[in-house]
């Protein structure tokens, strides 16, 4: 015989061989049997067990991502809580209000108009380009589609444009007027006794016109200002001007300014605000020649024939005060809170609110010699071209990622802020309720007998009080007391208060099995203190449930912090919380119209409860002893 067939040494040091490789290395790649039989101490195991279930890793890693982007979202984004602006409220998501489209490269601008979430861009040829998102108005009968530029003006050749927040007018050189967009206010036609004393008034042809949300206006040539639509909140009827003639107008919600041909200035409008209260004498008087007027929301802004620039009215934003501005204004606008100027050296000031980053001019406009010949401003959106009419840039609110709400707040802040009030509400309930729980159930199970009865019933009295109708009831009672920041803490001891019972009662449990084990008969032996024991010595081998129950109690607190802000009776507006946020929809009109509204809260709220949940469920198979055997 030849080979190792017959050679008995070879072959048991073959055999061996293979019983060697078998025994230290293994024939397949998982594991070797040294690695099987070495020792893990539990916490390994645990995390071995851990690692291996999915969905744990996943939920982990999503509520990790919710923590990040709640807190780190929070500090790097500061939130006004008592911001409001109406105007801006119910936008839907878009971030495209400035993006311009690239066609407009190659156009002179004459004139660029804004709304609350668009822009319309009119050229030479008179022809319009609009940009930015549809607006909030969508209830059926009272709003057209302002991103749909009629057919009509489309074919026709446009001289003048203006925007109110919801709607569009224009006229073209035969005269004819246009408008489309929101007409809840008959904004967008002119009315018949309008009509009636143009004709009266001998008008030729508009020589000007203003809009703003609830009303629009026409300059005539023969110096009369014809405005319709709601200019107060209370009115609901259509108001004329014919008192002395114009020359200029320009516009605010609840205000016109108006400049007349001998210079002076006046203000129409709602009587009491500052703007109509505030007017400059000398503008009034003719000791001043008044060349230009613009208007932000509660202020105005005059040029005269010497460049000096008169403003007043509101002091909010310091918008009354005319900063110092070098070389001659070749053009002036302005926008809702803030006045915008380009001098003849290029150079752009702008001054006002800076809520939606307006202040914030682009680099390449910042400074002189930027080329900059002429600027637009309203509501947010601020523009800028050269003395060709060619764009130059674009700043300002740009839009709202994820809408805004009623009061016009970005609902991405919103979202943000809120969570981490939600999510810092749930950990120190559960705080709270676990403290309570590990001193009552480790004292009953420890030391049972009458201690044991007295905190089980005491324990059976919380079980027994009805949970939501004793919240809202104190909630009512003291809330109305004390500030939003006192409710917060409220919440989160009573629910703290009235969320430890069935962790106790596990607790004993464990307890009352852990107590006759060896080691503690040992302790109590060596004269260890019955604190030390329970604390030192049986606590660490009932950690585990507690953990799981944390996970698991957390994820419930999150939804009830959720349902009681939902209710009103948790944390409070302006604070936001994610159950708060929901509390709009109740409302039939925001669950069929303002979706973002509820649906990205709600989202939150059950994707952190759901992946906290998959956190606890996965904690409590990895702790199981047999997790380990599968």
């Amino acid at each position: 015989m030849s080979g190792t067939n017959g050679n008995p040494a070879k072959k048991a040091g073959k055999s061996f061989g293979a019983m060697w490789k078998r025994l230290f290395t293994g024939n397949k790649p998982e594991r070797s049997v040294l690695e099987e039989e070495a020792m893990r101490t539990p916490g390994k195991t645990i995390l071995i067990n851990l690692l291996h279930n999915k969905l744990a890793i996943i939920g982990f890693t999503v509520f990790v991502g919710i923590l990040l982007f709640v807190f780190i979202g929070s500090a790097l984004n500061p939130h006004v809580e008592n911001y409001t602006e109406l105007t801006n409220s119910n936008l839907k998501p878009a971030t495209n209000y400035l993006k311009y489209p690239a066609s407009l490269a190659d156009k002179n601008i004459v004139k660029i108009v804004s709304g609350v979430s668009f822009s319309v861009a009119l050229d030479d040829r008179g022809d319009l380009t609009i940009w930015g998102t549809e607006c909030n108005v969508e209830l059926p009968g009272v709003a057209d589609y302002i991103m749909n530029i009629p057919e009509a003006i489309r074919n026709a050749n446009i001289i003048d444009i203006e925007s109110g927040g919801y709607h569009i007018i224009a006229t073209d050189d035969r005269g004819y007027f246009y408008a489309w967009g929101h007409y809840g206010n008959g904004q967008t036609r002119i009315p018949n006794n309008i009509h009636l004393e143009m004709q009266q008034d001998r008008f030729q042809s508009i020589a000007q016109m203003a809009a703003m949300t609830r009303w629009s206006a026409i300059l005539g040539d023969n110096g009369f200002v014809y405005l319709w639509g709601s200019m107060q909140a209370e009115q609901s009827f259509v108001k004329l001007i014919t008192a002395a003639r114009a020359d200029q107008m320009a516009a605010g919600d609840n205000h016109l300014v108006l400049l007349h041909r001998d210079g002076t200035v006046s203000v129409f409008g709602q009587a009491g605000t500052e703007v109509m209260e505030k007017v400059p004498r000398e503008l009034q008087d003719g000791s001043v020649n008044v060349v230009q007027v613009a208007s932000s929301n509660r202020n105005a802004l005059a040029l005269d024939d010497t460049g000096k620039l008169w403003c007043w009215g509101s002091a909010e934003y310091k918008l009354d005060q005319v900063p110092e501005i070098s070389g001659r204004i070749v053009s002036m606008d302005g926008a809702y809170k803030n006045f915008i100027v380009a001098t003849d050296e290029g150079e752009i000031v702008i001054w006002g609110s800076n809520e939606l980053k307006q202040l914030e001019v682009p680099s390449n406009l910042r400074g002189k010699g930027t080329g900059v010949a002429n600027v637009y401003g309203d509501y947010f959106q601020l523009y800028a071209t050269d003395a060709n009419g060619r764009m130059l840039g674009a700043w300002g609110n740009k839009g709202y990622v994820w809408g805004s709400d009623h009061l016009g707040r970005d609902m991405f802040l919103r979202t943000i802020h809120g969570g981490r009030i939600s999510l810092t509400v749930g950990i120190i309930a559960v705080i709270i309720a676990t403290f309570i729980a590990v001193v009552v159930g480790l004292t009953a199970g420890y030391f049972g007998g009458w201690v044991d009865q007295l905190l089980m019933r005491v324990a059976d009295i919380f079980n027994a009080i009805p949970f939501l109708p004793i919240v809202i009831t104190l909630s009512y009672v003291i809330g109305h007391r004390i500030s939003n920041t006192q409710k917060v803490y409220l919440l989160m001891i009573l629910l703290g208060v009235l969320g430890w019972m069935g962790l106790a009662r596990l607790i004993r449990a464990q307890l009352l099995l852990e107590r006759e084990k060896d080691f503690v008969l040992a302790a109590r032996a060596l004269g260890v203190r019955q604190g030390g024991i329970m604390f030192r010595h049986i606590f660490p081998n009932v950690t585990s449930y507690v953990i799981v129950d944390i996970t698991l109690t957390y994820a419930v607190m999150i939804l009830q912090e959720a349902v009681f802000s939902f209710l009103g009776f948790g944390v409070v507006e302006p604070t936001p919380s994610w159950g708060n946020m929901l509390t709009s929809a109740q409302e039939s009109v925001v669950l069929k119209f303002y979706w973002w509204r509820w649906v990205i809260p709600a989202l939150f709220v059950v994707i952190a409860a759901f992946s906290v949940n998959l956190v606890g469920d996965g904690l409590r198979d990895a702790m199981d002893p047999k997790a380990s055997e599968r």
